[in-house]
């Protein structure tokens, strides 16, 4: 072996001596001489404790870095015996402490306690000498100067990775005889210096030491060497043409592992061809959340933005199942994207509902529905301070956790104060939701619902109007108000005799609605526009104009909306969780049964773009409901006749092909009737019974009102006062002592000239 070679191997036997008794009888003296330092001196001492004390716990890590080792004094010592270093360090700073502290009764305290062991100073006296005869036990060959003969690694069988603490023989014999051996080495005079080495790799520098020759070795020739792969070695260029630098792992490198992201992503996603061609990845690093790795992507050179892959398919190309591979492109950065490779997914156990705190809306209208893959809150937007409400479409076939949904929301929005109207066709199939609701449509009685928020949205346009208000400011009285139509391909596709109408009401709603407070959510099996009576304006202005959540859905709903949702295909969300099961049937194996996906889905994430999340499971609602703070619009006058205004269809024309829908956005909404009022009522009631020739006022008593109007109770009471304040109506006048309250009349009181001519 050449020379210059074998001088790098270790420091001789005498220093390694020297240092391994200086190293086992530092804490006694160290504990010794503490107690005899001045102040300034003590201060000195604690300090160096201190720090040699982090420098050996980093060097017992393996965290300092390899370069310190070639520079430092005895640095392949300092390596190869971090842990009675460590030992060594760690109770020589306890004995220091113990001396410059406590003086002279704390070092008696730690070195003889042990005299007492059942005291408290008995057994860390006992603890400390444990570590410290440990340091010289784990030297003792050194310290008897028994030094351990080993042979070279030589190529007749596959070299092993040098362990921690092993001297750096292994690595340099096999190079000075095969490959820098000035005599039969395949390179000759070109040596190895060994700059740092673990247990799962090594560097070092080649250097030619013959004058004008430049570094020839190659890591095919290594490879032969050392038996392993050619690309597990990476030789650069070092200082200049007679230098190079060389990394040999003994295990696959991250970039070739394929069961690491970086490995998997360069062999099979970002391959020529590959889905993700011409592409790499910064910034990896371990995802505490769910096991795995995550990492940006970035665009290649030969890319002016990154492709947005298929989730299943990129999910194929790095061999793992759809649901431990998510993929975000980075909103505003179009060479940029976010790639998580799962070992679990976190959202496999559910997320429990934490309570009602959760679901407080924020400043700027967000509320928390559950939580996405990489740990962020799943959030969508109630509202908005300038834009005002912000509408929302639920996607999902049945089972997909469409319900689970509503509800979360509908108690968001209870807590939060807002009023609810609720149309669901298929009866009460989330009674909480109805309990929470202050007005509830079921079955047929959907349109009931909807011609509501068609008659509440045209009273607050037209009192905005009338007050010239900019935008929508909520009060008690006047609250955010959230129309949840259920299963809306029910009336705005399948009933014959209410689509039309429907149709009208809920694009008047998508369309204008936003900016009366009032939200439009829309709950549907798919996103299709068929689904939703044939309108893509509907699904447009709801989806555009607020929030989307797709849950388990048709493939294909990904290309119906242009939110970010991109290369997100529901379909591919599959109904369960993994289950393991057997290629052939064992009937003596019992099967695991499968755990529903329920509320897995995709909503936007953290900066706009679609990710992987599951909403808060909660089985009901009703724990959290205060049925006495059920909001209700009190602005609005008409409310005490909602349910006349719920029996009384719209009137609509024939307008343009998708069923009139087209007169929706005109400048007006005169081609509607309004629906006859409570009022309207009362006064036909007295018209109807009043004097043909005009000669006399006609009274009738309250309860007959009651009986030929049909209203009744406070209601009754309530537009009668309206009426006479108005001098629509007026009160029968005392004659005399006679007392004739509760009988009404039309007009405004009469005047006393009136009644004489009477």
């Amino acid at each position: 072996m050449a020379t210059n070679t074998t001088t790098q191997t270790s420091k001789p036997a005498n220093t390694e001596g020297r240092i391994a008794t200086a190293t086992s009888l530092a804490p006694l003296a160290a504990g010794i001489l503490a107690p005899f330092l001045n102040q300034d001196t003590a201060l000195a001492a604690q300090l160096a404790a201190l720090t040699s004390t982090g420098l050996a716990t980093a060097n017992v890590m393996d965290a300092l870095p390899a370069t310190w080792y070639h520079d430092l004094p005895a640095g392949d010592i300092l390596r190869a015996h971090r842990l009675p270093l460590f030992l060594s360090t760690l109770t020589g700073a306890v004995s220091t402490a113990m001396g410059t502290f406590y003086g002279p009764d704390g070092t008696d305290a730690l070195m003889l306690g042990w005299l007492e062991p059942a005291t408290p100073q008995g057994a860390v006296s006992l603890g400390w000498y444990a570590a410290v005869c440990l340091v010289p036990w784990q030297l003792r060959n050194i310290l008897r100067k028994r030094l351990r003969k080993r042979a070279p690694s030589l190529p007749g069988k596959p070299a092993q990775a040098p362990t921690v603490g092993r001297e750096l023989r292994d690595i340099l014999a096999p190079w000075g005889h095969y490959i820098s051996h000035p005599d039969n080495g395949t390179h000759k005079h070109q040596v190895l210096r060994v700059t740092g080495y673990n247990s799962r790799r090594w560097q070092g520098v080649i250097t030619a030491s013959t004058p004008g020759q430049s570094v020839t070795v190659t890591p095919e020739t290594v490879s032969g060497v050392y038996r392993v792969p050619a690309d597990w070695i990476h030789i650069a260029p070092g200082t200049h043409a007679g230098e190079a630098r060389i990394t040999l792992n003994w295990q696959a490198p991250p970039e070739l592992d394929t069961t690491t992201l970086q490995g998997a992503w360069k062999k099979w996603a970002a391959r020529s061809g590959g889905v993700m061609a011409d592409t790499h990845l910064e910034d990896l690093k371990p995802d505490p959340h769910t096991g795995g790795e995550v990492a940006y992507v970035i665009a290649g050179e030969s890319l002016n933005k990154l492709p947005v892959p298929d989730r299943a398919e990129l999910a194929g190309a790095l061999r793992k199942n759809t649901l431990l591979c998510s993929y975000n492109p980075v909103p505003g950065n179009p060479r940029k994207g976010e790639i998580r490779l799962m070992k679990h997914n976190p959202l496999e156990n559910g997320v429990p509902f934490p309570g009602t705190h959760a679901l407080k809306i924020s400043e700027g209208g967000y509320v928390q529905i559950g939580r996405h893959v990489s740990g962020f809150p799943a959030r969508i937007q109630f509202t908005d301070p300038v834009l005002g409400a912000k509408h929302l479409f639920i996607a999902g076939v049945t089972g997909s956790g469409k319900g689970g949904l509503v509800q979360i929301v509908a108690l968001a929005d209870h807590v939060n104060g807002h009023a609810i109207l609720y149309a669901d066709p298929k009866g009460s199939s989330n009674p909480d939701v109805e309990t929470m609701a202050c007005y509830s449509g079921l079955v047929e009685g959907v349109m009931g619902t909807l011609r509501i928020a068609y008659a509440l949205m045209n009273w607050r346009m037209e009192e905005s109007s009338r007050l010239k208000m900019k935008n929508f400011q909520p009060t008690p009285t006047r609250p955010w108000v959230r129309v949840i139509l259920d299963e809306a391909h029910t009336p705005l596709s399948e009933w014959d005799q209410h689509k039309k109408e429907a149709g009208i009401i809920v694009e008047a709603l998508a369309a204008k609605a936003r900016s009366q407070g009032i939200i439009l959510t829309i709950i549907n099996q798919a996103v299709n526009a068929e689904k939703v009576g044939g309108s893509t304006a509907l699904r447009m202005n709801v989806i555009q104009g607020g929030s989307l959540v797709m849950l388990r859905s048709d493939s294909g709903q990904q290309h119906l909306v242009t939110t970010g949702f991109e290369g997100v295909d529901p379909g591919e969300i599959p109904a369960s969780w993994d289950v393991e099961r057997p290629l052939v049937y064992d009937e003596t194996v019992t099967l695991k049964d499968p755990k529903a996906t329920f509320g897995l889905g995709y909503t936007l994430g953290p900066g706009g773009a679609a990710e992987m999340m599951r909403t808060f499971i909660l089985e009901s609602a009703a724990p959290h409901i205060d049925e006495t703070a059920i909001a209700y619009p009190a602005d609005w006058p008409d409310w005490d006749n909602r349910h006349e205004i719920a029996a009384t269809p719209i009137d609509g024309e024939e307008g343009s092909e998708d069923g009139g829908s087209g007169m929706l956005f005109g400048s007006s909404f005169e081609l509607t009737k309004k629906p006859e009022t409570a009022q309207d009522k009362i006064l036909k009631v007295l018209r109807d019974m009043a004097d043909p020739l005009g000669q006399e006022t006609t009274y009738i008593h309250r309860d007959d009102i009651s009986r030929m109007a049909g209203i009744e109770g406070s209601t009754l009471d309530h537009n009668l006062g309206k009426l006479v304040k108005n001098d629509q109506i007026h009160r029968q006048p005392k004659d005399g002592t006679k007392d004739v309250r509760g009988y009404y009349g039309l007009g405004p009181t009469p005047t006393l000239e009136q009644e004489t001519t009477h």
